[in-house]
């Protein structure tokens, strides 16, 4: 079998638990998941530190794949709200790209970490509220920010 970029290749194995062999051919872990209670189902490895950003680790769950599905979902509106956040970040590295500057990571993380400064003195200037739904608002007018730019 062909093994995916930072995926585990399947191996046919036997899990044991609680006394009983469980065969599986896919490598699943079978059992119970913590989330919605589905009993003997095969459930895959979340990892709740992705190894994309933090490399291995052990830092996981083993869910249905219905529950590992929504979890991935609502992790991925998380990380693109944060990038929008961020967008300054994207403009400064493609201004300096553009301009033949060879970026180090040390120059990304300085872009990063300038822009991140001012982004939080005008957080504190403006004594943002947090109220159920801000963040929707905030993406709202980046998106007409965006559009703007894009004209």
């Amino acid at each position: 079998m062909i093994k995916k970029s930072g995926a585990r290749q399947k191996e046919r194995r036997t899990i044991k638990t609680d006394n009983q062999k469980v065969h599986n051919n896919y490598g699943f872990k079978m059992g119970t998941c913590p989330k919605c209670g589905k009993e003997l189902v095969p459930l895959t490895e979340h990892h709740i530190w992705k190894r994309s950003v933090w490399g291995p680790n052990n830092r996981t769950v083993f869910l249905c794949r219905d529950c590992h599905n929504e979890l991935e979902r609502k992790v991925r509106i998380m990380e693109n709200m944060i990038l929008r956040l961020f967008m300054f970040c994207y403009k400064a590295i493609y201004r300096d790209f553009m301009s033949g500057s060879s970026l180090t990571n040390d120059d990304i993380m300085k872009i990063c970490l300038t822009g991140l400064k001012k982004m939080i003195s005008k957080i504190l200037n403006e004594s943002l509220e947090v109220k159920q739904g801000w963040i929707v608002k905030m993406m709202k007018k980046k998106d007409i920010l965006l559009e703007k730019m894009q004209k």
